[in-house]
């Protein structure tokens, strides 16, 4: 039910306590009702004629005295503020599936090079200028730590303060180097900070690696319109910056992440109006209808999907045989419509690629594929699968050729409403058909913290999908699988890179469509792709990569997502419902980059 009754000046003074109160105050405030006017059609463009001392507030969902930014270190890496506190090399629109230069305003392509031109005016939070030494540190440290850029780059050169070249070893896909250097690229390893292990590395790779990938980042110097300022276990706050090119478009001085771990509080702030915008929060239909007119629901396609991450030196979830009686076992249709269905589908196909891609990239393969079941559960392959292994099924439960029952725990972030029912249902189709497994619920940091990293755990609830529009372009799909998955899991698939516990090894699967075996390395083979530069050579390895993912499954996909952000027009000015300049991973920070979420005067 909506309440509307409250002033702009109300709900901005009831913020502002809460931001002053942390979250005993949020607790206190709770039961506030909600509200705000219906002024959220705002093109928001700020002038930088006046600043209001005004704060917004987003979420964010881990501990903020453990939040670390060096991105080479995955352990309790930054999951929202890094946005933005540093700049995008660029941006990618996904309504209109098109690259938007910010950092990097210009880019060309030669044979076998790639050259950036760094924006005018870019300055770090401490006054120096971003140059391309800068860049040049940060995507050398990429290549050593396993960057998919490491495929295909010969070198990197700063050509002068601004120009960055990358030069090829050969001709190079396009699409891959755009997404995987500007996209996936934030203006944020100083040289300054960072530059001296890159020296370590050049110097003793392992022991530089070690460090780098050890060191936390707790005070970061920001490349973005707002710096760091400081956490506390409730709160990250950033100042806006004076020295920024978009600083004119900016007309409020503070940006805070209140720290909520699970939906529910995210419900519960958004309801009563305490907090101004959440990057990404399962939100169901009745959760939507309580909120105050005010709030702005941005959906798109995440390229993000819920999916199991196997332990592979685990006894049981380490055993292909296994892994496939799983795929059998679990019925995606159900454990999507418990899950939520209005924002979720059941993944099409057990094999690395989105569903939205599968017919494009498999053809008429497709029918080669092995077909464990969307919405049903084939029990009988199942059982077929673990007796030819030597496992047996004895007073209803699946013991291993030594007499172990396997057990097999999932792991999943205890405040992620939809991604715990999912497991849940997943954990009953699995101990209905004799396993035996139980759902290890954890805080959000905990697991991306310490135990991800670690590889403590059987099967961890994850994502087999990289996220944004690369999801759909087979490459990352298959790498996100294979190589280099971006929560960290330490899951020791023998073909992944070495920071997740690999060692690019082979892997030996049926032959599609004959007898007979094949064995192929996944990381060679990527790398070809990133060098393929015709439609037929890509399709002819994302097949084969595919028929990989499918027989081995080093991940078990699920289901993919929408994902629901949020925006609110209560005492800020946002873009109209629907815009496509919202359609973007994340609209609460790039907007105030453009001028379009600004604190509302009048």
């Amino acid at each position: 039910m909506r309440d509307d009754s409250t002033s702009r000046s109300d709900v901005y003074s009831r913020r502002h306590l809460l931001a002053m109160a942390g979250t005993a105050g949020a607790a206190a405030l709770a039961g506030c009702s909600g509200g705000g006017d219906d002024d959220n059609g705002g093109d928001g463009t700020g002038d930088g004629s006046q600043i209001y001392d005004k704060k917004h507030i987003s979420r964010v969902n881990q501990v903020p005295t453990n939040i670390q930014w060096n991105p080479s270190n995955p352990s309790s890496y930054a999951q929202a503020s890094q946005n933005l506190l540093f700049d995008r090399f660029a941006q990618y629109n996904l309504a209109k599936n098109e690259f938007v230069p910010y950092a990097v305003t210009d880019w060309s392509f030669g044979d076998k090079s790639f050259t950036m031109k760094l924006r005018d005016g870019l300055t770090w939070a401490n006054g120096d200028a971003v140059t391309a030494d800068d860049i040049v540190t940060q995507l050398k440290l990429g290549m050593h730590t396993g960057t998919g850029y490491a495929d295909y780059t010969k070198s990197i050169e700063a050509k002068d303060d601004s120009t960055v070249v990358m030069h090829f070893s050969q001709p190079v896909n396009k699409t891959i180097v755009k997404f995987q250097v500007l996209v996936n690229n934030h203006v944020q390893q100083k040289k300054s900070v960072f530059g001296k292990y890159l020296n370590k590395i050049e110097k003793d790779e392992k022991s530089g690696l070690h460090e780098l990938q050890n060191f936390a980042w707790k005070e970061p110097i920001a490349s973005g319109p707002f710096a760091f300022e400081s956490t506390s276990q409730q709160q990250v706050v950033t100042k806006r910056r004076d020295d920024h090119p978009d600083s004119d478009k900016i007309n409020f001085e503070t940006y805070s992440y209140l720290y909520m771990e699970g939906n529910q509080s995210v419900y519960n702030a958004m309801t009563s109006n305490q907090i101004d915008s959440v990057a990404t929060a399962f939100t169901p239909p009745h959760i939507l209808d309580q909120l105050p007119k005010s709030w702005q629901e941005i959906k798109f396609p995440s390229g993000v999907g819920y999916g199991l991450v196997p332990q592979f030196d685990h006894k049981h979830a380490g055993d292909r045989a296994v892994r496939q009686a799983i795929a059998y076992v679990l019925d995606r249709k159900a454990i999507v419509k418990n899950a939520g269905p209005a924002s979720k589908k059941p993944a099409e196909l057990s094999v690395g690629i989105a569903s939205s891609a599968v017919d494009k990239w498999l053809g008429d393969s497709r029918n080669d594929f092995t077909d464990y079941g969307k919405s049903e559960s084939k029990t009988a392959k199942a059982e077929a699968v673990l007796k030819d292994a030597g496992y047996k099924k004895q007073g209803g439960t699946w013991h291993d050729s030594d007499g172990d029952v396997v057990k097999l725990p999932v792991q999943v972030p205890s405040g992620w409403s939809d991604w715990v029912t999912a497991t849940q249902t997943v954990v009953d189709q699995l101990n209905s058909f004799g396993f035996k497994s139980s759902v290890d619920g954890r805080t959000f940091g905990n697991l991306q913290g310490q135990v991800w990293p670690n590889g403590n755990f059987v099967l961890a609830s994850g994502s087999w999908l990289p996220g944004g529009g690369q999801a759909t372009f087979p490459y990352f799909s298959l790498r996100q699988m294979m190589l280099e998955n971006y929560r960290g899991f330490t899951y020791n698939y023998p073909a992944a890179n070495e920071n997740r516990g690999g060692n690019h090894g082979t892997v030996t699967v049926p032959k599609r469509g004959g007898s007979g075996e094949m064995t192929v390395n996944p990381s060679e083979r990527l790398k070809a792709m990133s060098h393929a530069t015709d439609e037929a050579k890509v399709t002819e390895i994302a097949v084969e990569q595919a028929w990989v993912t499918n027989q081995d499954l080093p991940m078990l996909p699920v289901a993919e997502k929408q994902t629901q952000s949020f925006l609110t027009g209560d005492v800020w000015d946002i873009p109209e419902k629907g815009a496509e300049v919202s359609k973007v991973r994340w609209p609460e920070t790039w907007l105030p980059r453009l001028g379009k979420m600004n604190y509302a005067s009048n």
